[in-house]
């Protein structure tokens, strides 16, 4: 007989099914319930194509072919029919693909497998796998503000893990045990430009280098590292690191040209004419204005231009009352700075503590150093003996979605200061030659891409270092012509509660020990400590791994991200049930199991032992052996065939 699929003629006996007959022709159709050499089990209806002249779609794993049938196998109504399966299946799955912390890393570090070789003593191999996302492990180990340990399950109980510390101590590490880095050799004739030597464009340049291309960065500054030279003061973040982790860039064969400012020292034409192709991260650091009276004077400085000043050594004179105007890490870093300096030092931010998107060990650091914060209070003018201020009360949510502050009629009053650093904000500083609208898109033009805080504004370095990579995929995939990779889809489970996790071993979190306020406001030495690696082994063990078993090749998963399913569409109650890990070697998770049967035929077609079976009906459906019993009263041989065949983790 003769059909077609996909617009192919076909001729077949007609004694395959079309899912058959698709996979002889390396067409893919995708199907979680199919066992070949078994009967189908029509569960998943993932396999469904359409069949000219019927309405409705049909299993290709159960259907056999009629001569002159016509078949599309990725039609639109397809394609929707077969998101719709997998949203349906996914609105009743219990189980996370990525633990939470590497959900929450702007970077995607697979945390649980760093903390996984410390604890095994592979340091080498840990500091190996967070390089795959991050070039300076050091760098981020003291001042990232880990999203991560936000995110920790650790937290409804004794405290989060503490993620930062342990990538500190890692980076930390590897500087101490430098070794060469594996990369592909470089070829002269594929020559990249990156354009800025900030967190983006370090972090691109060290991940073309190590694709084997030809990098050249050029930066304004007579240094590079941007924000983290710059903007961070030494006692977050030691210099001689920052210079170590940026050497290990230099060393894959990266060449940095400081002092030249694009624009002037170097034009985009020229650019174009001499590389392959372009990624600009020039950072976002020029200072907003605070908009009041009188503020082109002396007497105010911008946060950032004190911050740089105090790094160069070319700081102004204080003072003895300064004043910083802001609730953000630079206003914070300012006051501190400003305090080692020997001044009085206040914050005046307009909202409340509620809103300060400063982290709050930041904010507790700073008060502990003596540093005073007047909430609700706003620059009003600068005089010649201070700052006239306003007094505010919080109205409805802005755009930022915190509460916007109103002036309060009649509330002005003066503070007498020397100095006034302000500090309420960043914009990107746009070169000559290029359009502001241009720098939005990870892509400009063709062979001309941006990142870093230059395209979403000012962020966290974790971003702009994720940025970085980011681009220097993009520029691979465009220099090669091939498109890049789709990020693979992470399902989170709700919770879990204090209850869930009632029969955790209780560990206490590491403390990081901080230099006493007292003396540490004397000095721009490091305020925390690191980690010995007996406590960071210590630590790592408190991990509860909540990364999938199955995460690295689960077709549920595989599926999810190929149709890019929005797990929110179809939300309605989850079953939460408990493992069966009463057999050793053997986990029966039915809160991951997709009903597909695969496990029933292996135990009874294979072993022969038909221990697993269906249980209950509708959506009380459930695996288990006959009569919802455990699987060590049942003959299971822990042989492990049903695990081999599972397409999630539920066995």
């Amino acid at each position: 007989m003769k059909i077609t699929i996909d617009d192919r003629p076909i001729e077949t006996d007609g004694s395959k099914t079309i899912l058959e007959i698709a996979k002889d022709l390396e067409i893919d159709i995708p199907t979680l319930c199919h066992f070949e050499g078994f009967p189908p089990q029509t569960s998943c209806f993932l396999c469904v194509v359409e069949a000219e002249k019927n309405p409705k779609l049909i299993p290709s794993c159960a259907t056999k072919p009629t001569d002159g049938l016509v078949i599309r196998t990725n039609s639109q109504k397809v394609l929707e029919a077969r998101k719709l399966c997998l949203e349906l299946l996914l609105s009743a799955h219990w189980g996370d693909c990525l633990g939470p912390c590497q959900n929450s890393c702007p970077a995607g570090i697979d945390i649980q497998g760093f903390i996984r070789l410390i604890r095994e003593s592979k340091i080498e191999e840990s500091l190996a796998l967070i390089k795959e996302r991050v070039p300076f492990p050091s760098s981020l180990g003291r001042v990232c503000p880990a999203p991560c340990q936000d995110s920790c399950r650790r937290e409804v109980l004794e405290g989060n893990l503490n993620i930062r510390l342990l990538k500190r101590f890692v980076g930390d590490f590897g500087l101490k045990n430098p070794k060469p880095e594996r990369r592909t050799p470089k070829d002269e004739t594929k020559k990249v430009a990156v354009v800025g030597a900030g967190p983006a464009g370090l972090s691109c340049a060290y991940y073309l280098a190590q694709m084997g291309y030809a990098v050249t960065v050029f930066e304004a500054q007579n240094k590079p590292g941007g924000m983290l030279r710059y903007g961070i003061p030494r006692y977050r973040l030691p210099k001689e690191i920052l210079d170590a982790e940026i050497s290990a860039i230099t060393a894959l064969g990266v060449e940095i040209m400081a002092e030249k400012l694009l624009g002037k020292d170097i034009s985009l034409s020229q650019l174009k004419e001499d590389f392959e192709a372009i990624f600009i991260g020039i950072g976002a650091q020029k200072s907003q204005r605070m908009g009041v009276d009188g503020e082109d004077v002396d007497k105010v400085i911008s946060g950032i231009d004190f911050l740089k000043q105090v790094i160069e050594n070319n700081q102004q004179d204080l003072g003895k009352k300064v004043l910083v105007i802001g609730g953000g890490n630079t206003s914070l870093d300012s006051a501190r700075v400003a305090k080692r300096l020997g001044a009085d030092v206040t914050i005046l931010y307009r909202r409340t503590r509620l809103e300060m998107p400063a982290s709050a060990e930041e904010i507790e650091d700073l008060e502990a150093e003596g540093i005073k914060i007047e909430f609700l209070v706003a620059p009003d003018r600068v005089t010649d003996n201070g700052l006239e201020c306003l007094r505010m009360e919080l109205g409805e949510p802005d755009s930022s979605k915190r509460r916007r502050p109103i002036p309060i009629k009649g509330s002005e009053f003066l503070i007498e200061c020397d100095k006034i650093i302000s500090a309420i904000g960043q914009a990107v500083a746009i070169p000559e030659g290029i359009k502001a609208e241009k720098l939005i898109p990870v892509q400009i033009e063709p062979a001309i891409f941006s990142g870093g805080d230059c395209t979403t504004g000012p962020a966290t370095v974790v971003e702009a270092i994720s940025a970085g990579r980011n681009g220097a995929l993009a520029i691979d995939g465009y220099l090669k012509g091939k498109p890049l990779e789709l990020e693979s889809y992470s399902h989170i489970k709700e919770g879990p509660t204090k209850e869930d996790l009632l029969e955790t071993e209780i560990k206490p979190q590491y403390k990081t020990i901080k230099t006493n306020p007292s003396e540490r406001i004397l000095s721009f030495s490091e305020v925390e400590g690191g980690i010995p690696e007996d406590l960071a082994k210590k630590e790592s063990e408190r991990c509860l791994s909540c990364r999938c078993e199955k995460e690295a090749d689960c077709l549920l998963r595989k599926y999810a991200t190929e149709y890019r399913v929005n797990p929110e569409r179809l939300k309605g109650e989850v079953k939460r049930i408990q493992p069966d890990v009463s057999k050793p070697q053997i986990k029966l998770d039915q809160s991951k199991c997709i009903l597909c049967g695969k496990c029933i035929i292996a135990c009874s077609e294979i072993k022969k032992l038909s221990i697993l079976g269906f249980v209950n009906r509708g959506f009380a459906t459930e695996v288990k052996p006959a009569f919802a019993q455990s699987l060590i009263l049942t003959k299971c041989d822990a042989c492990g065939e049903c695990a081999k065949v599972c397409p999630t983790a539920g066995i």
